[in-house]
């Protein structure tokens, strides 16, 4: 039998992104391996039943989706001559090096990619043609425009939680008639040889949550079955070594400086990229969210310890600052819109109110309007 040359190359590419940055993988058959029978073809990050609960609830101006449908709505038209604006090569200087040229090296994807998404979105909920091709021209810019993948400083870090934006958006037009297929295989393409190999799953920190997002995203849509399961793995194993027993995060609280600055900041930055990725596992077959791990932790107790804290910094017991107002980013809560869903919590619940409708830059934006108030993938009654 002759086997052709994609096929061979699709292949030893999958294996080669199971160990490579990843390559300390352990599997315990008993607990950490999830079998998953057959792909549901349901979507990556929102589904088709959420789309049909979307629309519902926008004919009947149920809120918070219906507020936050217009501020989608405004977002959207106002990109829909939007070029991409592409770089030849992909670098991003360290953050705390280089704030400033940090922001601006990767302004381009994260708009390219969040108004792709947000286009995208409008396209599934209206069928305006004019969306879809908006989509597909932002796509097929950054598929055939990237020369080049610096490793180098934060751009592995950036890339990782901007770029699966871009995957929303293309499983959102995926074989409408404004992407034609060869247009599509061709990002499918980038997103298996240049897109994958940037992942930093193999991080300890946040930065592994993030990459995290970008493998599994990346599985989802190219219904890649061993990475979507390697991806699986890790995000247990994310539970276990990340959690301490009281719900807070141990790599994330003491930051920076030793002073606990940002150590809210960073906890939420931790725990938005492993509610993503557990929100696309569950839309594709498994349901990771009352996971808890041979040490017993969860989700759950790391948003239930963390709410409190967010709603009254004061309490936040690792920060170390002098000033009383010295904490940074107290309020990076739009994921919460997925957990309280879940888990409905008090401090949460009251912050989610008071502050919707929310946004994100990386990778969801417009999280209000997906997922606020939506606990189940099912028409609203």
């Amino acid at each position: 039998m002759r086997i052709g040359f994609s096929f061979l190359r699709s292949h030893l590419l999958t294996i080669t992104l199971l160990f490579l940055p990843y390559s300390a993988l352990a599997i315990d058959n008993a607990n950490a391996a999830t079998p998953v029978v057959a792909w549901p073809d349901n979507g990556v990050f929102v589904s088709e039943a959420r789309l049909v609960a979307l629309k519902a609830r926008i004919e009947r101006r149920v809120e918070p989706t219906y507020g936050a449908f217009l501020r989608l709505q405004q977002s959207a038209n106002a990109q829909l001559d939007r070029r991409p604006t592409v770089p030849a090569e992909w670098y991003v200087p360290a953050y705390y090096r280089d704030g400033p040229g940090h922001q601006k090296a990767k302004l381009s994807l994260a708009n390219d990619a969040n108004f792709a998404y947000e286009l995208a979105l409008m396209y599934r909920l209206t069928g305006k043609a004019t969306y879809a091709q908006a989509v597909a021209r932002l796509i097929n810019g950054w598929a055939t425009g990237v020369q080049s993948m610096s490793r180098k400083d934060d751009s592995l870090l950036s890339f990782s939680y901007h770029f699966p934006a871009f995957i929303f958006a293309a499983d959102l037009i995926e074989n409408e008639p404004s992407w034609p297929q060869p247009e599509q295989q061709t990002f499918k393409e980038f997103v298996r040889t240049k897109a994958l190999p940037m992942n930093t799953m193999d991080r300890r920190n946040n930065w592994g949550n993030w990459g995290l997002v970008l493998v599994m995203a990346g599985a989802a849509y190219l219904r890649d079955r061993a990475l979507f399961e390697t991806s699986i793995v890790r995000w247990k194993e994310f539970i276990d070594e990340q959690i301490a027993q009281d719900g807070h995060l141990p790599h994330e609280v003491g930051r920076n400086g030793g002073v606990g600055e940002r150590g809210l900041w960073y906890s939420h930055f931790t725990l938005m990229p492993q509610t993503i990725a557990a929100e696309i596992a569950r839309v594709n077959g498994v349901d990771l969210y009352e996971y808890r791990s041979p040490q017993g932790r969860t989700l759950r107790a790391a948003f239930e310890r963390l709410a409190p804290w967010t709603r009254t910094p004061q309490s936040f017991p690792y920060y170390k600052g002098e000033d009383p107002q010295g904490q940074k980013g107290t309020d990076y809560i739009s994921y919460w819109e997925i957990l309280n869903a879940r888990w409905p919590q008090p401090d949460a619940t009251a912050m989610l109110v008071a502050m919707r409708p929310l946004t994100a830059t990386h990778s969801t934006p417009q999280l209000t309007f997906t997922h606020g108030d939506l606990a189940q993938d099912a028409p609203m009654k």
